[in-house]
């Protein structure tokens, strides 16, 4: 009667998922304890959660299809057909549980061996998090012994790892996918090393933690599930209810679609009916929803905009640009695209917009964002702009041959031998940016498009003997470049001050040689 039972399920598992979300085929050991629940007919996953010892109503449960909350004896149970993950949304009283440096609140179910399982969750509870930092990386990337090599320089030769140590107060991570590229051997690596920093880590799938070896979405992330758990899911930490999607469709070997699937935002609508409005939403994803002047965006955005655009605030974060941008959607939902970790495909130690290779921190107090800032991985903290001199604006200066024919092949917009370019790295609409020449009054300037950060044209154009990655390219879309022409050819020193939509300052100057 058990392997008819089984054999029953198997069947409705394979008849009921969507081919986007395709049959999982493979089994991990469980985590499941005596079943000690009375279950209801049909229900194979059942379970209880506990807040330091204690039965605790009204906690979300999900599989990824089914979500549920539990009743007044702390029990759920559900159907779940062919799903590898379970896991609890915490609640914001409880504590994140952590294992080896990465936030782990799911269990693998294993019905190999069983109808039906018991999971349990036991949660320690803490006050709730009103105020957190966090810690947002993108596109960590390590594919090679010498990826891995450079990103252990960066731990251990740079600020970065001493000042993430030297934050205080409550923190959490994420990392916004790209964790490996095309080399799931290396997931363990990838946690070990960002387990130095100190900080408990959320994860995100992007295209290249897919199998490039299988075809179809399922197969191809098989190896990031087992490493790293669900593609989706949720949490609350304070004032915010935490998501990670899953925006990258695979289809086949190296082709993938910008796409949240249905399941997924099925399972997103069910998960916020349990979220109230006062509560803000953050959305952790690897290809950003909304791209400025090019496709290659999530094609159904708004759908997904449409289930959130009632929350007090909306911050997505994304990454797979290797650069800085931010979006503003509507007056309550932002997304900020971050640099990378990698930079540009360890390229040197920049991003393909000339900005430091880097992540970002975001400071939440209730459910707003107080504060969002870039950091650069080598650099200083106060380092958040660079001036270029008119002769390295214009590659007039040192050019190596390669293939930019010209220096006005390369800026179309600066014609003479006068105008600095300025590269504000993590500018949006809100800052502003002023100009000061001499000691003179200030004077507000506002960037231009289609300026290439000439640093990143040096070092990822030309051909150059340390050049890894021939396929990488300056960002053609950037939107933080300003030119400024001073009235005065003979200027001696000329100043920079930016601020951005959070109060804070940075300052730059360069003297006129």
């Amino acid at each position: 009667m058990k392997i008819m039972k089984y054999l029953v399920l198997a069947f409705m598992a394979f008849s009921l998922l969507s081919c986007e979300d395709d049959k999982i085929n493979y089994r991990q050991p469980g985590e499941s304890v005596p079943i000690d629940i009375e279950r209801e007919p049909g229900m194979n996953v059942v379970g209880r959660v506990t807040v330091d010892g204690r039965p605790r109503a009204g906690v979300v449960v999900s599989d990824g299809v089914n979500v549920v909350a539990t009743n007044d004896k702390g029990e759920y149970q559900m159907q779940s057909l062919d799903r590898q993950h379970l896991f609890v949304s915490v609640p914001a009283d409880c504590q994140v549980p952590v294992e080896g440096g990465f936030c782990k609140f799911y269990k693998t179910i294993d019905l190999s061996q069983d109808a039906a399982i018991q999971l349990n969750f036991d949660l320690a509870s803490a006050p709730v998090k009103t105020d957190f930092t966090l810690l947002t990386l993108a596109d960590v990337q390590i594919g090679t012994d010498t990826d891995i090599s450079m990103l252990d320089d960066i731990l251990a030769n740079t600020g970065w790892k001493n000042y993430v140590a030297s934050l205080t107060g409550n923190m959490i991570g994420i990392s916004l996918g790209d964790i490996c590229w095309n080399a799931p051997a290396h997931y363990s690596t990838y946690r070990n090393r960002i387990a130095q920093l100190g900080v408990p880590m959320l994860s995100v799938i992007g295209n290249h933690d897919h199998d490039k070896g299988g075809t179809g979405d399922i197969t191809t992330d098989k190896n990031y599930r087992d490493a790293m758990g669900p593609t989706y899911y949720s949490l609350n930490i304070g004032d915010w209810h935490i998501v990670a999607l899953d925006d990258v469709l695979y289809t086949s070997h190296s082709d993938y679609a910008a796409t949240i699937t249905d399941q997924q935002m099925a399972w997103l609508k069910e998960d916020l009916k349990y979220v109230d409005k006062s509560k803000s939403i953050l959305i952790g994803l690897h290809i950003p929803t909304i791209r400025r002047n090019s496709s290659g965006h999530v094609t159904n955005n708004h759908e997904l905009y449409d289930l959130v655009k009632d929350y007090h605030q909306v911050q997505i974060l994304s990454g797979h640009l290797h650069n800085n941008q931010h979006y503003d959607i509507a007056s309550n939902i932002r997304e900020s695209s971050i640099g990378a970790v990698m930079g540009a495909w360890w390229n040197g130690m920049i991003c393909n917009d000339g900005s430091p290779r880097g992540y970002a921190l975001l400071n939440m107090s209730g459910n707003k964002v107080v504060n969002n800032k870039y950091y650069g991985c080598d650099t200083p903290e106060d380092y958040q702009i660079k001036i270029y001199l008119p002769a390295e604006a214009t590659f007039r200066a040192g050019r190596v041959p390669g293939t930019i024919a010209s220096p006005t092949d390369a800026q179309p917009r600066i014609r003479d031998d006068e105008t600095l370019l300025i590269n504000v790295f993590y500018w949006h609409t809100d800052w502003t940016v002023d100009v000061q020449v001499d000691g003179g009054s200030w004077t507000p300037i506002h960037p231009v498009r289609n300026i290439l950060d000439p640093r990143a044209v040096r070092e990822l154009e030309y051909s150059n003997s340390w050049e890894q990655r021939p396929t990488s390219e300056p960002e053609k879309n950037c939107d933080h470049m300003f030119l400024y022409k001073p009235a005065n050819k003979n200027w001696r020193t000329l100043n920079v001050r930016a601020t951005d939509g959070y109060g804070n300052n940075y300052n730059a100057s360069v003297n006129n040689e």
